[in-house]
C-alpha cells in the first residue's frame, strides 16, 4: 500500500468508526487560557499519541484516528502549544518531499520542532561490535541530516547499556555523532537522557561531558528522590534547552523537580511525555493533565 492509498483507507476507516466514540472523541475539554510566555516553553511528544496515530500497519484499527501530519495542528488548537517533538518511527517516510510536507504543516500551525527522538532505533552507541556501532553512527547521521532539513535543533539518541566494558567505545561513537551534529549550521544538538536500568546518572553525565554532547533532563527517570534531585542539578545546566516532563504525583514530586530547574537557572522547554501506566489510557486527557500541572509550576 502506498501513502496515497493508506491515507484514503484511513479516511474511510475514520468515517466508518465515527459512531464508536473513543475516549479521545468523547473527551471535549479544551485547554484553558494560560499565559503565552508559559505556553511558549511547552512541547508535546508525538509518543504520547502512539496508540492512536494512524498507521499503514493497522489500517482498520478504529482507535487510530490521528494523522501524524495533523499532529502540529492538534497541539496548537487543542492545547495552545506550538512546539512539537516527533518520535522518529512516526514519520511514514524519510524522503525529502515527505519531510518538507511535514515541516510545512508545522509552519502552518505557527509552530516549531523542538527535538526528534530516535530512541526507538534498533542500534545504539553501546553495540558490542565495531560494525554495529558504525551502523548506529551512520543511522544517527542520517537522522541528523533529517533534523537539519526539518529545522530541528536537537536529536535525542539512545545510549544503550553504557556497560563498563564498552563505555570508552560508546563514548567515542557518541563524540562522532555529536561532532557531526555540530558541523551543521545551525547546530543539531545530540542529547541523551536517563533511561533507568543499571546505569547510574553520574555515569551518563560523564559520558555526555567526555563526548561534548548535551543532556535532555528527564525528571521522571530516576530510581528515587535523592538521585532525582542530585541528577537534575547536574543535567539542567548540561541541557541545550529541552527537558522531558513525566507526571506521577503518587511516586515523586514534580514541584520539587521544577523548583530545581529554577534554582539552577534553566530557561528552556519542558516537553510533555505521558504514560499509559501513570497517566491513563486517553492520551488527550493525559497530556492535558501534565500541561495543567506544569502551568501551575513554571
Amino acid at each position: 500500500m502506498n501513502r496515497r492509498e493508506f491515507l484514503a483507507a484511513s479516511a474511510a476507516a475514520l468515517a466508518a468508526s465515527a459512531a464508536t466514540k473513543s475516549g479521545a472523541e468523547t473527551w471535549t475539554r479544551l485547554h484553558p487560557e494560560y499565559p503565552k510566555d508559559k505556553l511558549a516553553r511547552i512541547a508535546i511528544l508525538s509518543l504520547n499519541f502512539d496508540r492512536i496515530l494512524k498507521s499503514p500497519d493497522h489500517p482498520d484499527d478504529p482507535v487510530r484516528t490521528l494523522d501524524f501530519m495533523d499532529f502540529p495542528d492538534m497541539c496548537a488548537e487543542r492545547y495552545g502549544v506550538h512546539w512539537v517533538e516527533p518520535f522518529s518511527t512516526h514519520f511514514l517516510s524519510t524522503e525529502p518531499a515527505y519531510l518538507k510536507e511535514f515541516l510545512g504543516r508545522v509552519k502552518k500551525a505557527h509552530s516549531g520542532i523542538n527535538q526528534i527522538s530516535v530512541g526507538g532505533l534498533a542500534l545504539t552507541m553501546s553495540e558490542p561490535t565495531l560494525a554495529k556501532r558504525l551502523q548506529a553512527i551512520d543511522l544517527t547521521k542520517e537522522w541528523i541530516d533529517h533534523c537539519a532539513l526539518l529545522e530541528c535543533p536537537r536529536i535525542q539518541v539512545n545510549q544503550g547499556s553504557l556497560a563498563p566494558e564498552i563505555r570508552e567505545q560508546a563514548t567515542e561513537a557518541l563524540k562522532i555523532m555529536t561532532d557531526y551534529g555540530k558541523s551543521k549550521k545551525p547546530v543539531v544538538h545530540v542529547t541523551l537522557e536517563t533511561r533507568g536500568g543499571n546505569t547510574p546518572w553520574q555515569v551518563l553525565a560523564q559520558v555526555i561531558k567526555d563526548a561534548g554532547a548535551w543532556a535532555n533532563p528527564d525528571c521522571g527517570n530516576f530510581p528515587d528522590e535523592e538521585a532525582r534531585h542530585a541528577g537534575l542539578r547536574v543535567f539542567y545546566p548540561m541541557s541545550s534547552g529541552s527537558s522531558h516532563v513525566h507526571y506521577d504525583p503518587d511516586t515523586w514530586s514534580l514541584r520539587d523537580a521544577i523548583a530545581i530547574s529554577k534554582e539552577v537557572g534553566y530557561k528552556g522547554i519542558f516537553a510533555i511525555e505521558a504514560s499509559v501506566r501513570t497517566n491513563g489510557p486517553d492520551p488527550y486527557q493525559a497530556t492535558q493533565e501534565i500541561l495543567d500541572a506544569l502551568m501551575k509550576l513554571i
